[in-house]
């Protein structure tokens, strides 16, 4: 049975999220230490990876008032293949029928499923990214104009790929991610 879905990440799913797997830096060390960045070629994924094995669950919850701040997770049947976090630039205050601008913190596609495809026959980078955007979408009304940015590191060319493939422009060589 096909089954790809995403919900929004709660402290019930902090023990699924201790073993997520995003970087393939520690996939192909030798001796996998996925703690350790010291030796991992890929730093910026080991970072992002990090994030959602020990803070995402905490900084959703403490932004999702002030920062309107979402961890999402996208499940292939029952399998966690992806987990991205946003949030709002303008914080909570925002209101109907303006200008919003949001920032995709981190998103990330499980090791596993990196480059490949789900059971649905698409992409793991960009079923999240679809999540991504429905999610956001679903914050705010059709007459609102959201402007949405995520800051990548030039030498992060999975990701920069990813995003220019499915229509998001790459400015600059800016960001933690």
């Amino acid at each position: 049975m096909e089954s790809v879905s995403w919900s929004r990440g709660t402290s019930a799913d902090r023990a699924e999220l201790r073993t997520f797997a995003c970087c393939p830096g520690c996939r192909t060390q030798s001796v996998r230490r996925p703690r350790d960045p010291s030796d991992c070629g890929t730093e910026w994924a080991h970072e992002v990876q990090t994030y959602f094995q020990n803070n995402a669950i905490a900084e959703a919850k403490s932004g999702a008032l002030p920062y309107d701040q979402r961890l999402l997770l996208l499940r292939d049947t029952e399998d966690l293949v992806g987990a991205a976090a946003h949030y709002s630039e303008t914080g909570s205050g925002d209101g109907p029928g303006g200008l919003f601008e949001r920032r995709l913190a981190a998103y990330a596609t499980a090791s596993h499923v990196q480059r490949g495809k789900l059971s649905t026959g698409e992409y793991a980078s960009k079923a999240l990214l679809r999540a991504v955007v429905s999610d956001i979408t679903s914050r705010y009304s059709p007459q609102d104009t959201v402007i949405v940015t995520a800051l990548v590191l030039a030498m992060n060319r999975p990701s920069r790929t990813c995003l220019e493939r499915y229509g998001w422009s790459i400015a600059g060589q800016q960001g933690p991610h």
